[in-house]
């Protein structure tokens, strides 16, 4: 409980930001007044806390008021890192404004937007993690400013190969560009163990974790029409209902116009164009009223407006995906209302699971384990923008997080093999072949087409269904009810066992994944998806 003194205190610490930031709400937030003391005695932080919270003011505030007070007014500054381009746009157009009133600028730099300007840098720049890498080729002179680091979302990056990506750019913006320590505060709303999440990318780290699970109603249907009807009843004009493959979302979207305006009715998913899901989210800020399905691309902070519910059709994969997707709804009300449909008992019973799990704030541990195409994908990105080459002790040091020498050997003769690299006296260097593919700005991504999967019984041949996630053998999922164990993987696809019947915490632990530079790792490097 912090007092008013207290409060007045923190108030007038934030001399030049409280008013940009907060005077609209008037008040601070629990985990904002928890955070911002502890990010301007210059700890580095990981906020874990519910959705909707105030994370994002919470690191903004205090890193922008100590940048203020250093006197630094020119270059850039502050670096913020999401896991999609969509949520780098909404949180850059939602803080433009505020930072500008600040005296900062700032600026946007992904996929879609590749724009920047080097010769005159904005003090603040809004970035994903492949963007970053491709800055760091391209404009190395632009970070020897930099003082603090905020990384939004770290859960959705974190144990795979982008996270592990991201963890050797930040290495490279230590080593190479910045003299002093940089400050960092990662955000997320869902982790298992902050502190162990956060030490991937920085350390020191302080974790600050506040706030109970947001208190919900659960409702289980097995008919479709029934509940339609139920939202209707409860009054419920704007819904978003998560289905868990494309697939599904195109069909219930069909089968929803039987029981729904149609003209009030959209689809959201990975496969349609960019222009088509911008237009979706739009029409989604402006309807009072309507129904949006989706898969996971609106799981994660897109500014699409408030919802009066959230429905899963069918139970989502794991625990975790199940409290991102009934967060999204009802931000403004105390309690959300989360609503599930059900094909049988066993999925009646996972939801049970799920909500009993996210009552006490629980989700499934983690299996880490570092992801080697990484160590591929970096090696052709330093060596692009090393043009001189580089030795391999200092390869070592760089990618020591990830890979162990013997690994790293490997990988180096391998691509020496393959013509990617090539080996002068004491360094490493890029061969055309790898300089073409860096200009076709091919090097920088290591995400693989996304993929959903039939779902084959190993042991009967049958096919279960269809399931969108990356799976490595090993990953743990539910469908139709039941748990399933990936055990191997052909082409699209995915062959699993049952494991249980019924769902129990037990059961779930999240895997790694790969990414798309795996298929640069020699043979014995490689998952084994076959057979």
């Amino acid at each position: 409980m912090h007092s008013t003194a207290e409060l007045f205190s923190l108030k007038k610490k934030l001399r030049k930001t409280w008013s940009p930031f907060f005077s609209r709400f008037g008040r601070l937030n629990p985990i904002q007044l928890a955070a911002i003391p502890c990010i301007l005695a210059g700890e580095n932080v990981i906020i874990s806390s519910p959705a909707a919270s105030g994370k994002t003011e919470a690191a903004f505030a205090p890193l922008v008021e100590r940048l203020e007070g250093s006197g630094t007014d020119t270059g850039l500054n502050i670096l913020y890192v999401a896991p999609t381009r969509a949520l780098v746009n909404n949180i850059y157009y939602r803080l433009k404004d505020i930072l500008e009133r600040c005296g900062l600028r700032a600026a946007m730099r992904t996929g879609d937007r590749p724009e920047y300007s080097v010769r005159k840098p904005e003090q603040v720049l809004f970035t994903t993690p492949e963007s970053l890498d491709s800055m760091l080729c391209r404009y190395p002179q632009i970070w020897k400013t930099l003082k603090a680091i905020i990384l939004d979302e770290i859960h959705l990056v974190d144990a795979s190969y982008r996270g592990d990506q991201l963890r050797v750019l930040l290495e490279r913006i230590r080593w190479e560009h910045v003299t002093e320590p940089l400050h960092y505060a990662a955000l997320s709303a869902t982790l298992y163990n902050p502190e162990e999440t956060a030490q991937r990318y920085f350390q020191p780290v302080m974790p600050i974790k506040l706030g109970e699970p947001r208190p919900f109603h659960l409702h289980l249907f097995s008919d479709l029409g029934e509940l339609i009807g139920f939202i209707r009843r409860e009054g419920m004009h704007k819904v978003l209902i998560f289905a868990n493959s494309r697939r599904d979302v195109e069909r219930l979207g069909t089968e929803l116009k039987a029981l729904w305006p149609a003209d009030r009715i959209v689809i959201h998913h990975g496969s349609l164009s960019k222009q088509v899901r911008e237009t979706t989210e739009k029409v989604l800020r402006e309807w009072r009223w309507g129904i949006c399905v989706a898969t996971t691309t609106l799981e994660i902070g897109i500014d699409i407006g408030d919802f009066d519910g959230v429905a899963c059709y069918h139970p989502p994969p794991t625990p975790s995906s199940f409290q991102q997707r009934i967060g999204r709804g009802c931000r403004r009300e105390e309690v959300m209302q989360a609503l599930g449909y059900f094909a049988d008992e066993g999925e009646r019973a996972c939801f049970q699971l799920y909500a009993d799990m996210a009552r006490l704030g629980e989700i499934e541990p983690l299996d880490y384990e570092p992801d080697l195409s990484v160590i591929v994908q970096q090696i052709f990105s330093y060596l692009f923008c090393h043009t001189r080459g580089e030795q391999k002790a200092n390869l070592e040091a760089l990618l020591r997080p990830l890979a162990n020498p013997s690994q790293l050997e490997a990988i180096l003769n391998h691509l020496i093999d393959l013509e990617y690299i090539t080996y002068r006296p004491e360094r490493f260097c890029a061969t055309t072949k790898l300089m073409d593919l860096a200009e076709r700005g091919l090097i920088h991504s290591n995400i693989p087409s996304h993929r959903e999967y039939r779902v084959i019984d190993r042991d009967s041949g049958r096919e279960v269904g269809e399931i969108g996630l990356q799976a490595v053998p090993g990953t743990i999922f539910v469908l139709g009810g039941q748990v399933w164990e990936t055990v191997f993987i052909k082409g699209l696809n995915l062959y699993a066992r049952t494991i249980a019947q019924k769902p129990e915490f037990r059961h779930f632990r999240k895997k790694s994944s790969d990414g798309a530079f795996s298929r640069f790792l020699p043979e014995s490097l490689k998952k084994q998806n076959g057979p």
